[in-house]
């Protein structure tokens, strides 16, 4: 039985170092990503032309990786 338990926890352990890692990539680098994406090709709609549309998503994807470090470093 105690064979099981302790299976059980390092199961839970690696589950759970596996979460960490899929949510640290996808909020450090995917909800930025997105971001970015999104303010460029609403810019290339609002016909603001490709280099300020590319200024603008790396300026939005820069501005929300910082605040998205910030909110995720608190512990």
């Amino acid at each position: 039985m105690s064979d099981d338990a302790a299976q059980r926890l390092q199961d839970a352990e690696e589950h759970k170092k596996s979460y960490d890692g899929i949510m640290g990539v996808a909020t450090e680098v995917g909800v930025p990503g997105a971001l970015g994406l999104t303010m460029m090709f609403t810019s290339l709609v609002m016909a603001n032309g490709v280099l300020l549309s590319i200024l603008a998503g790396v300026a939005v994807y820069v501005f929300s990786h910082v605040i998205v470090k910030l909110f995720f470093t608190h512990h």
